[in-house]
């Protein structure tokens, strides 16, 4: 049985931007890519990204989650994460984020974990991450309020960007695959690997956002359309 789930962010990236300069607003601050926002690697929060994904019950997971309500399920510390769709059909969110938090997500990405009951050879590291790796050229455009996102600000967590660490996955009971212990022993995915664009966003200042973007490609027949209408709570208004 395949593992794999393609959200939000993956591969080689050929931004989309019609025309429209490339201008980023003084106050969207995007964390470069070899640098360790928050204490972290872009790869190590991605690792990160997808245990929080696959760790919420399917009735409440923010990736089916179409209209934002669940968007602070399971949300830790000064970094929130952001959803893409377990499927392709456009998702439009509106979400509530305390005031401070930086945001991290996914564009389009993909991911393999390996069940404790696989066989040895499907559980090393160069099998799960070979499995992970996307296999299609990826499109993406990334628009933040008014600015369009040059490629340049986007991260890759493969080999030749900030390459994410082998990790594993505890899928809870009610999973987004569906899994019980009869076919994954414990409900273990390990060892897992992925690979994926994403973005890390230092804190907004408090007010209205709108963060969208698509993608398309990585794996055959995937694509994301995800817009988030983002109220940023608590400190001063500008």
């Amino acid at each position: 049985m395949k593992r794999i789930l393609s959200v939000l962010g993956l591969l080689t990236i050929t931004m989309v931007l019609a025309g429209v300069a490339s201008v980023v607003a003084a106050d969207i601050d995007i964390a470069p890519s070899q640098t360790e926002p928050a204490g972290q690697t872009y790869g190590r929060w991605a690792a990160e990204w997808w245990q929080w994904a696959l760790g919420v019950p399917a009735a409440e997971n923010p990736l089916t989650d179409t209209t934002g309500q669940f968007c602070d399920q399971r949300q830790v510390g000064d970094v929130w994460f952001l959803a893409g769709a377990s499927g392709s059909a456009p998702i439009d969110r509106s979400c509530e984020v305390p005031a401070g938090k930086s945001l991290f997500f996914p564009l389009i990405n993909n991911v393999y974990g390996a069940f404790l009951n696989d066989p040895p050879a499907t559980r090393t590291e160069e099998y799960v991450r070979d499995a992970a790796r996307c296999t299609q050229p990826a499109r993406i455009s990334l628009r933040i309020d008014l600015s369009n996102i040059p490629k340049a600000l986007l991260t890759f967590t493969g080999a030749s960007g900030s390459q994410s660490p082998i990790f594993n996955v505890q899928l809870p009971p009610g999973n987004v695959f569906g899994l019980d212990e009869t076919v994954a022993h414990e409900l273990v995915l390990s060892p897992s690997a992925e690979q994926g664009y994403y973005v890390f966003l230092y804190p907004l200042r408090p007010g209205h956002h709108t963060i969208k973007w698509t993608a398309s490609g990585c794996t055959p027949g995937s694509s994301q359309d995800i817009t988030y209408h983002l109220n940023v709570v608590g400190g001063p208004h500008h």
